[in-house]
C-alpha cells in the first residue's frame, strides 16, 4: 500500500470531501482570528464596565478584524484561556473527517462495493460498466418486438411501458453460476428459452425436474416448433432414442470405421460414467477390457441381429446369456465371425484378458449395462423416432428429462448431448462449415452430468459451427471435479459469465479477482493536545482494492446479475423473476402436462446369438388418456 503525505488535487476530490475541507479551513480561521477577539470581551467588561467595555470591544473588532493572532501573542491571559478551547477544536476537526469516513463506509455497504476510485490508476482501473457501455456491449431487446437472433438473457428491466432485456446474441458461450434456489431457471433459462423461440432457433435442454418442459412446451408448439421429449422419468410420455442408431447409420453407408468409432463412444461413456480414464486408480486393464467388450457387443448386435432387436437391450442380454463361466460361449460366438468383422476386432482386448480376470471384466461390464434391466429404459432406447441433426435444419426443441434423484440415468443425458453434437457437426460440415439453424445447448445442472467426452474440444469449435452452450453450475468446483485439467479450457471458452449466488468460497474468491482492482484513497487522522501546545493532521494514501471482495460476492443481492464479458468491465444488471416479465414473455401458460400421447410400454424384441428371439410384450397396462386437463404449474417452479 502506498502511504504518504501528498498535495491534494482539489479537482479530484469528491463533493463531500470538498465540503469538509472547506469546513475545516473555516474552523481554523475562526479559531485563530475570531476566537481570540471573543475571549477579549470579558476582560473589557471587567475593567471598563458593561457599556463602555462593550463599545470599546466593538470598536476593536471593527477597526482590527484580523487582530486575533496579535492578541494571542501580546495578551497572556487571553492566550491561556484560548489554549483551554483547543481540545474542543481538535475534537471538532476529528469529528468532521470521521463523519466523512463513516458516511462513505455506510454508502459502500448499502450498495455492495467499496469507496469511490481516486488517483491515476496506480493500483488498477477496474470499474463498473456505465449505462451507455451496457447498451453498447449487449444487445438490448424490446420484448414487444421481433428478435433477429436468439441469445441468453443477461438482465432485464421495465422502461416505462416497455420491457427491455439485455441478451448475448453472438456466437459465444455462457457460464451461469447459481446455487440451488438462486433462480437459474426462473430468471435466466426460461426467459432465454422464450427469447430464443422468438428468433426461431433450436434448443437442446436437459430438464431434471421437467419444469422447463411443462412451462414452455405448449408455447413452443404454438410457435411452430417440433418439440421432442426424452422422458426417462416417465417413458410412456417420451419420444424414443436408440443409442446404437449412429452405429447403424454408419453401417448403412459401409463406413465400418465410423460405426466402430460410434460404438466405442457409447462404450466409453458407459464405462467411465463415474470417473474419467485418468482418474481410475486400479489396474487400467479392467475398464479398458470392459470398454472393449461393450464396443464389440454393440457392433455385433448392429450387424448380426434382426432389425427390431438392434438396441442396447440385446447388448445386455447377449452379455448376461453368453458371458457366464468365463465367457466361453461368447468366445465361441466371436470365433465364428470373420477375422475382419469389426465386432471381432473390437473384442480382442477382452479376449486376451487372463482367465482369472474374465469373470470380473464381464461382471463389471454387465453392471454398467444394468440400466437396460429397466423395461422403460429398454423400450425408450429400442427405437429412434427423431433425427438428431433435425435441430440444425428446422425449429426444434429437445427436452431431456432425467430425474435428479437417480444419478445412474444421468449418463444417458450426457450421451444424448454427445451424439447430438456429433450429428450436428457432421451436418455443419456438409453445409460448408455452419448449420442453417443455430442450436442452443441450455445445459441445466451441467455440473451434475457425467463428463461429456472431449467436451473441451467441442465447446472450442462449437461457436463457429452455429452451436452455443449455456453451462449452468452451482460453483466452479463442479466443473473442476468433473473435467479436471480441462476445466480451465471449458470456463475460458465461456465469453460471458453470469453470477447469481454461490455457497463456495473459492468460487467467490475467483469471481472477486475477476472483477479486477481499482485505486482507492486511504486516510489516517491524528491529533495531539498538550497544555500549552497541540498538533493535528490527516495523512492520505493510495491502495488497491477488488471491485468486489469475496464476502461481497457471497452477499450478492437477489434480483441482480453480475455479468462478465470478455474485454469489458463487469456489469451489474437487474434480473427480475419470471413473474415480473410481461404477459407475452411470461404468461401463466396452461400447457398440457404432456405433448406426446401416453403409450403402452412394450418389452422390445431382444436377440441372443444361438437363442430364439425373445418377442416383445406389454409391460404396462396404462390406459391411454388423450384428454389431459391443462394445469397451471408456473407458480410451482
Amino acid at each position: 500500500m502506498f502511504v504518504g503525505k501528498r498535495i491534494l488535487n482539489f479537482g479530484k476530490l469528491t463533493r463531500g470531501m470538498k465540503f469538509r475541507l472547506i469546513l475545516f479551513i473555516a474552523l481554523l480561521l475562526v479559531n485563530v482570528f475570531i476566537l481570540p477577539l471573543l475571549l477579549q470581551f470579558p476582560w473589557y467588561v471587567k475593567e471598563q464596565g458593561i457599556h463602555e467595555g462593550l463599545n470599546n470591544w466593538k470598536r476593536l473588532i471593527s477597526q482590527k478584524p484580523f487582530a486575533g493572532p496579535a492578541v494571542l501573542l501580546k495578551e497572556e491571559q487571553t492566550r491561556t484561556v484560548w489554549y483551554y478551547f483547543q481540545p474542543m477544536v481538535a475534537a471538532a476537526v476529528i469529528g468532521i473527517f470521521t463523519q466523512y469516513s463513516l458516511t462513505r463506509r455506510k454508502r459502500a455497504n448499502k450498495d455492495i462495493g467499496g469507496p469511490d476510485s481516486v488517483g491515476q490508476g496506480q493500483f488498477g482501473t477496474a470499474r463498473w460498466q456505465t449505462e451507455k457501455e451496457v447498451e453498447k456491449n449487449f444487445f438490448l431487446w424490446n420484448t414487444g418486438k421481433e428478435l433477429p437472433r436468439g441469445g441468453v438473457v443477461l438482465g432485464a428491466r421495465r422502461h416505462g411501458s416497455k420491457f427491455m432485456s439485455w441478451l448475448d446474441t453472438d456466437d459465444t458461450h455462457t457460464l451461469l453460476i447459481g446455487a440451488t434456489r438462486s433462480g437459474k431457471s426462473r430468471r435466466v433459462i426460461t426467459p432465454s428459452i422464450r427469447a430464443i423461440a422468438r428468433a426461431g432457433e433450436s434448443m437442446i435442454i436437459p430438464d431434471p425436474k421437467k419444469e422447463l418442459y411443462t412451462v414452455n412446451a405448449g408455447l413452443l408448439q404454438e410457435q411452430g416448433y417440433n418439440v421432442v421429449l426424452l422422458d426417462f422419468q416417465d417413458p410412456a410420455e417420451s419420444n424414443r432414442w436408440n443409442l446404437l442408431n449412429q452405429v447403424m447409420a454408419r453401417l448403412q453407408i459401409n463406413d465400418a470405421a465410423g460405426a466402430a468409432k460410434a460404438a466405442k463412444q457409447v462404450a466409453h461413456m458407459l464405462t467411465y460414467q463415474f470417473q474419467r480414464p485418468e482418474e481410475y486408480k486400479g489396474d487400467k486393464v479392467w475398464p479398458q477390457s470392459q470398454k472393449s467388450l461393450t464396443t464389440a457387443l454393440a457392433l455385433a448386435v448392429c450387424m448380426e441381429a434382426p432389425a427390431p432387436a438392434r438396441h442396447m437391450g440385446s447388448v445386455y442380454r447377449t452379455l448376461t446369456a453368453l458371458g457366464k463361466n468365463g465367457g466361453q460361449e461368447l468366445d465361441e460366438f466371436f470365433d465364428r465371425l470373420d477375422d475382419n468383422h469389426p465386432a471381432k476386432i473390437a473384442y480382442g482386448v477382452a479376449a486376451m484378458a487372463a482367465s482369472r480376470l474374465r469373470n470380473g471384466i464381464f461382471t463389471g461390464a454387465a453392471s454398467q449395462l444394468e440400466l437396460w434391466t429397466d423395461p422403460g429404459v429398454c423400450w425408450l432406447t429400442s427405437e429412434q423416432d427423431h433425427e438428431l441433426s433435425a435441430p440444425g435444419r428446422e425449429k426444434t426443441a429437445v427436452f431431456v428429462v432425467v430425474p435428479d434423484e437417480d444419478s445412474s440415468l444421468h449418463v444417458l443425458a450426457a450421451l444424448y448431448i454427445a451424439q447430438t453434437y456429433q450429428a450436428l457437426s457432421e451436418l455443419a460440415r456438409v453445409n460448408g462449415g455452419r448449420l442453417d439453424k443455430r442450436v442452443h445447448f441450455l445445459l441445466e445442472e451441467f455440473g451434475n452430468l457425467p463428463p461429456v467426452p472431449d467436451f473441451a474440444e467441442k465447446i472450442t469449435l462449437a461457436g463457429g459451427r452455429g452451436m452455443k452452450f449455456l453451462l449452468a453450475v452451482q460453483g466452479l468446483d463442479q466443473i473442476k471435479k468433473r473435467y479436471k485439467d480441462d476445466a480451465l479450457t471449458i470456463s475460458g471458452n465461456c465469453n460471458n459469465w453470469i453470477y447469481l449466488s454461490t455457497a463456495d468460497y473459492e468460487t467467490a474468491r475467483l469471481l472477486s479477482e475477476k472483477t479486477g482492482k481499482y485505486t482507492q484513497q486511504t486516510e489516517s487522522m491524528s491529533a495531539q493536545v498538550k497544555k500549552v501546545d497541540h498538533s493535528q493532521g490527516v495523512t492520505y494514501g493510495l491502495a488497491g482494492r477488488s471491485l468486489l471482495l469475496p464476502d461481497e460476492v457471497l452477499r450478492w443481492p437477489v434480483g441482480q446479475s453480475l455479468v462478465f464479458q470478455g474485454r469489458n468491465n463487469p456489469a451489474k444488471l437487474p434480473l427480475p423473476d419470471l413473474s415480473e416479465w410481461p404477459e407475452q414473455a411470461s404468461s401463466t401458460l396452461k400447457a398440457q402436462a404432456n405433448i406426446n400421447q401416453r403409450r403402452v410400454i412394450v418389452q422390445p424384441e431382444t436377440w441372443v446369438p444361438g437363442h430364439e428371439q425373445v418377442p416383445g410384450k406389454a409391460v404396462n397396462d396404462t390406459a391411454l388418456d388423450n384428454d389431459i386437463e391443462p394445469v397451471d404449474i408456473l407458480s410451482e417452479l
